[in-house]
């Protein structure tokens, strides 16, 4: 008999466990969740009502009928949609950007002493994400779950579609293996 309790208190505890939410990385947005991403193996992105299960490294993502890739090249990762490529991202340990196919900068942050700066495409800081004492902030945008500024740039960056960016985060976190 004691062994039916304890295997029914383990039970109640995988349940509970289970009901539990995995730590993610977030971003709210005026009181309400606009991105969420959860780096377990698969990675979960959810970023503007897009939602990715993404494997890899290499990158492999399906959604309906639409395959996503990432081809690692020798100038960053393409990100291919049904095989047209989408985007490509380049990286680094304090830089971190998304260009159109044909080469054009959509996203570019670096990292700062104040910060991550975004620049714009005149090449301006257009916003800065910078650490505060609940997660880090990007415009009206928090980011919390990360300390990573090039990250939380990035999920909260308009200038890139939120499967792009779901994808770029996944890659970010799947490939360096980054820690929250």
């Amino acid at each position: 008999m004691a062994l039916a309790a304890g295997c029914q208190g383990s039970s109640q505890e995988e349940s509970a466990a289970a009901s539990q939410p995995l730590p993610g990385v977030e971003v709210h947005a005026q009181g309400r969740l606009v991105a969420r991403v959860v780096p377990n193996h698969p990675c979960r992105a959810t970023v503007d009502g897009a939602e990715l299960i993404v494997g890899g490294p290499p990158l492999i993502s399906q959604v309906g009928d639409v395959t996503w890739r990432g081809e690692d090249r020798d100038d960053g990762t393409m990100l291919e949609r049904d095989d047209a490529p989408v985007a490509r991202i380049r990286a680094s340990a304090d830089s971190l950007s998304l260009f159109a196919p044909e080469g054009v900068a959509l996203f570019r942050a670096t990292l700062a002493a104040d910060g991550a700066r975004v620049l714009g495409r005149d090449g301006a800081v257009a916003r800065t994400a910078k650490r505060t004492a609940t997660g880090i902030r990007v415009d009206d945008q928090v980011v919390t779950g990360t300390d990573d500024l090039l990250l939380a740039a990035l999920l909260t960056a308009p200038e890139a579609g939120p499967d792009v960016r779901a994808l770029a985060a996944c890659h970010r976190l799947l490939s360096i293996g980054k820690a929250l």
